[in-house]
């Protein structure tokens, strides 16, 4: 399946890598981006790589003796999602991509990007896992080759079934080898009730992913109706660790990574210690979103973004210190109290995705019937939209956005591959959501 890149506008700022490694991702980045989103970006996240893996980066050598350059190695899921700020404006959806009818809207959040291929640092190849009309969700690897996009899948996963309803993607290196992994949450269908979560683990002697379901020690998937994830070593161990939400459940999961695996392996104990909960302010209803940032004061910051019946619907737990329990542990807490924790002084519509530069919050906003969107842009200390804001802007498909990035030309936009082509998105009257932008 090939398919002819887009030429990028801007290059990434270049920061501490290599100039030709980061220019070369940037075209490979655009590229794909051109056949799968609708517009994107980076952010605060894709800075100086910062790891908390157990294992360090190394060039590893394949079994026919060559060696692979590491990996981009990050704290957080949330900054793997802003490394991919050399995405640009594309025009083609991931139903034309894929020559496939998208009737499940989540399909378009099931799109994340890593070095998946081991190319080094700076390199870029993408995931996305398709909701199919009548069975089961496929996943699909894709990387650049001799400037063609070429789906590979089988040249590194062999089980290529997937959930019956796959909700997000994100990736982070959650077997500790310095590669990067992807996790799918699935949601189940209102007729099989919660399912299993999909982990896609690295291994790092053959290159080749092995799928498994997220499980406790013992072996046993766990099961929800998982709307969205984000990764992060919250307990301080060096592991990723994992938290979801379901909108049936009143708490976030948080899921700890246990020390004991293989390179393609990892099992995880579900704690309810590390989220602490208090009348004021309340944890939002049916939460369908989640982001941890990295924070230089609080280390881990988590945003919670849930339905508008419950007051302010999107969240702000900093992270606190050990001593918020009377038995100290190691990492991070999330303590549902002032000062600890802060609503976004938005009532009347819910937030799904999240970015963060100094001194703002930027949140992609959507109404309760799913027939509009905006991205407010929100002052850290209040809390409170301030401008400029962006503009409110009419969904062209099958409902809104639900992920958004700041390229590295400074501009926000928000992707989903369903969106109007960019010629018709750019148009001095068009409402598209394609079009909004914010320098």
């Amino acid at each position: 399946m090939y398919f002819s890149p887009l030429k990028f506008k801007s290059w990434l700022r270049l920061g501490a890598r290599a100039a030709m490694d980061r220019t070369l991702a940037q075209g490979a980045a655009a590229a794909f981006c051109a056949l799968i989103l609708v517009a994107c970006g980076g952010g605060a996240g894709g800075g100086v790589d910062t790891s908390t893996s157990s294992v360090p980066v190394t060039n590893p050598p394949s079994p026919g003796g060559v060696v692979y350059p590491a990996s981009s190695a990050f704290q957080t899921s949330y900054e793997y999602k802003q490394d991919a700020q050399s995405l640009l404006y594309p025009v083609v959806s991931a139903s034309q991509l894929l020559g496939k009818t998208i009737l499940d809207p989540d399909s378009r959040n099931t799109v994340t990007f890593g070095d998946y291929f081991r190319e080094g640092v700076g390199h870029l190849s993408a995931f996305v896992m398709v909701n199919t009309p009548g069975g089961q969700s496929v996943p699909h690897f894709f990387r650049l080759v001799n400037s063609l996009w070429v789906d590979q899948t089988a040249s590194i996963l062999s089980d290529t079934s997937g959930c019956l309803n796959a909700s997000f993607a994100i990736t982070a290196d959650f077997n500790a080898d310095a590669r990067h992994d992807v996790l799918v949450t699935c949601k189940g269908t209102p007729n099989s009730g919660p399912e299993a979560q999909i982990l896609y683990l690295s291994d790092n002697s053959t290159g080749i992913y092995h799928k498994l379901y997220l499980h406790d020690p013992a072996g046993n998937p766990f099961k929800w109706k998982a709307y969205q994830a984000a990764a992060a070593d919250i307990n301080a161990d060096g592991l990723m660790d994992v938290v979801l939400v379901d909108p049936t459940l009143s708490q976030p999961l948080v899921l700890l990574g246990n020390g004991s695996y293989i390179n393609f392996d990892r099992s995880f104990t579900l704690t309810t210690s590390r989220v602490i909960d208090a009348a004021i302010p309340m944890i939002p209803t049916q939460l369908h979103g989640v982001q941890i940032i990295p924070s230089t004061s609080t280390r881990l910051n988590m945003i919670l973004m849930g339905a508008v019946s419950n007051g302010y619907p999107t969240l702000l737990m900093y992270g606190s210190k050990d001593t918020v329990i009377s038995n100290p542990q190691a990492g991070t807490f999330f303590y549902g109290k002032d000062p600890n924790s802060k609503s976004f002084q938005i009532a009347a519509m819910e937030a799904s995705d999240v970015i963060y530069e100094p001194g703002y919050y930027y949140l992609d906003l959507q109404d309760t019937s799913h027939s509009l969107m905006r991205v407010a842009r929100i002052a850290e200390n209040s809390l409170t939209e301030v401008l400029p804001t962006m503009m409110i802007a009419t969904p062209f498909s099958d409902g809104v956005s639900l992920k958004i990035l700041r390229n590295s030309a400074g501009v926000i936009g928000v992707y989903d591959g369903d969106c109007l082509p960019q010629p018709l998105a750019l148009a001095a009257n068009s409402k598209s959501r394609c079009a909004l932008a914010l320098h």
